[in-house]
């Protein structure tokens, strides 16, 4: 049994520096589509936040807002959603205000962020771009006036103190899940939006088996897209617990790990039911 289909994170995988997609990455990515083997974007970012070059790539379809959304390559329409009820999502912005942390909702596709960032999300990653392009005074009001559903929440908070208060306080509202994609952030959608759902949604649709699915991915909101694959890939720089149930780990991402890991799927070194988690 051969892999027919591969899900690739974007953040902490296949860019680098949360910034840029490698021509070696894109060109592997172009090699697995030309075999045959259906590769499918699997971000936490909206569609429209998703980096120029990403977005260019003749990919079937794109998973974005940790699996809220399905967007079609060719079309850009969407295909699938599990959105954030608005007043659910509204309840959650003012959740957020009670703290210190740099928020945001994607909706329709896109995210929007307060009109001002904290200079601190400059300091740490040095372009404010992201939270200027589609900006509000007030996330909760914004959502209330439109009363569109939410693909997904996201905040940024400056130290953990404020991260496990923020997780205690939000596991109290019903409807939703909580993950990250990275140490300093938290990241909240429908209860039943995840990446191994949208991936498994695909699975069905084009009848692909478990078995003959890799994934490739480097934080929490990857967890269940890795166990819906039956060949789990972790980045070099992946979170402890993805390594654990990863079959492979390859090299981090400013290393083209994702690359190198699909090009490995090509050449038949890597392949379904294995289970061995050692760097290739």
């Amino acid at each position: 049994m051969a892999i027919r289909l591969i899900a690739l994170d974007l953040d902490g995988t296949a860019l680098r520096g949360h910034k840029e997609m490698s021509d070696y990455t894109g060109a592997a990515v172009r090699s697995a589509l030309d075999a045959g083997i259906l590769t499918v974007p699997a971000t936490g970012r909206s569609y429209r936040d998703m980096p120029r070059e990403v977005r260019a790539l003749p990919v079937p379809w794109f998973i974005t807002s940790n699996g809220a959304n399905i967007i079609d390559g060719k079309t850009k329409e969407q295909i699938y959603s599990d959105l954030i009820p608005w007043e659910r999502a509204v309840e959650l912005l003012r959740i957020l205000e009670d703290f210190e942390v740099q928020p945001s909702v994607h909706i329709a596709g896109a995210s929007v962020n307060l009109r001002t960032a904290d200079p601190r999300v400059a300091a740490r990653y040095g372009n404010t771009d992201y939270f200027t392009r589609r900006s509000t005074d007030n996330l909760a009001d914004y959502v209330k006036e439109r009363r569109q559903g939410a693909e997904k929440i996201f905040a940024i908070f400056f130290n953990e103190e404020t991260g496990r208060a923020l997780r205690e306080r939000l596991s109290l509202v019903e409807g939703v899940t909580v993950t990250a994609s990275g140490r300093d952030n938290i990241e909240i959608n429908s209860a039943t939006a995840t990446k191994g759902r949208a991936l498994k949604f695909l699975q069905d649709r084009l009848g692909i088996a478990r078995e003959e699915t890799a994934a490739v991915g480097d934080s929490r909101n990857d967890l269940s897209m890795l166990k819906a694959a039956g060949l789990p890939i972790a980045m070099g720089n992946a979170e402890p617990v993805l390594k654990a149930i990863s079959a492979r780990v390859c090299e981090g991402c400013n290393d083209d790990g994702a690359a190198r890991s699909i090009l490995r799927v090509l050449r038949g070194e890597w392949g379904p039911g294995e289970k061995i988690s050692e760097k290739g």
